[in-house]
């Protein structure tokens, strides 16, 4: 029923991710929904679940309108949530259109699949980077690149990405695939501001991903801390795996 509690336990703070996909298994009929909203200033995040009120469709659901304003006019919506019963986690057209008018992203977990889909519209405005707090998917080390590239290179990654969560089964296989789609690798010794270093796994199994910035420092956000730049010494040197070039620049 957990998937993700093995998979993903390293990841930081799952608690709320863990209780959308909990809440969607127990509705295995009809799809779930909610919101994951930020707490405290933005310093933490909670998921909050929606009655459906498309009870009669199962393939479709609709927040109470009044209480999603509520929370729509705070600004501290950090993505919709909802489930898929019969489908697998891809977003429908629908799904899509939602987001972009809203410019909320929208995460998706299919029961079919048993994986998940994190979609950003091109709409969206990320938070700054500087002082956010660690999100597994939603602020965590890949979309902290997606934000620095939107931030410090004014390009939107997610126009040729679509899913952002990371994937169950072979999720390092899955995120080295979708680079090499949009990247290409380049020597270590040739690396420029915007470029991404992968780094080994270090005390969990699934790569780190931080982006050259100033040439001698790494801009990354590590696991349950914020972002740093922290220079590029010899030690983390060795730590990498590999560095790629947006194809692009």
């Amino acid at each position: 029923m957990d998937y993700h509690l093995e998979d993903f336990r390293a990841l930081g703070s799952t608690k709320p991710i863990l209780d959308s996909l909990r809440l969607s298994k127990k509705s295995p009929t009809q799809e779930c929904c909610g919101l994951f909203v930020f707490e405290n200033n933005k310093t933490e995040y909670t998921f909050l679940s929606f009655n459906n009120e498309k009870l009669l469709e199962k393939d479709l659901f609709s927040m109470n309108n009044s209480e999603f304003l509520k929370h729509y006019l705070s600004g501290n919506i950090l993505s919709l949530f909802h489930s898929h019963i019969d489908y697998d986690e891809n977003p429908s057209s629908l799904d899509i259109d939602i987001a972009e008018s809203l410019g909320i992203p929208s995460y998706i977990f299919s029961l079919s699949t048993n994986e998940s889909f994190l979609y950003y519209p091109s709409s969206f405005k990320p938070e700054p980077l500087e002082s956010r707090i660690f999100i597994p998917f939603f602020q965590d080390c890949i979309s902290f690149v997606k934000d620095y590239y939107y931030f410090s290179l004014g390009i939107k990654l997610n126009l040729y990405i679509k899913n952002w969560a990371r994937k169950r089964i072979d999720s390092n296989d899955y995120l080295i695939n979708n680079i090499k789609k949009y990247f290409f690798e380049i020597n270590i010794n040739d690396a420029q501001n915007g470029d991404i270093a992968i780094f080994k796994p270090s005390f969990n199994n699934l790569f780190h991903i931080g982006v050259f910035d100033k040439k001698q420092y790494i801009y990354h956000h590590k696991i349950m801390h914020y972002p740093t730049h922290d220079l590029f010494t010899e030690e983390l040197r060795n730590q990498v795996y590999k560095v790629y070039r947006y194809k692009g620049l």
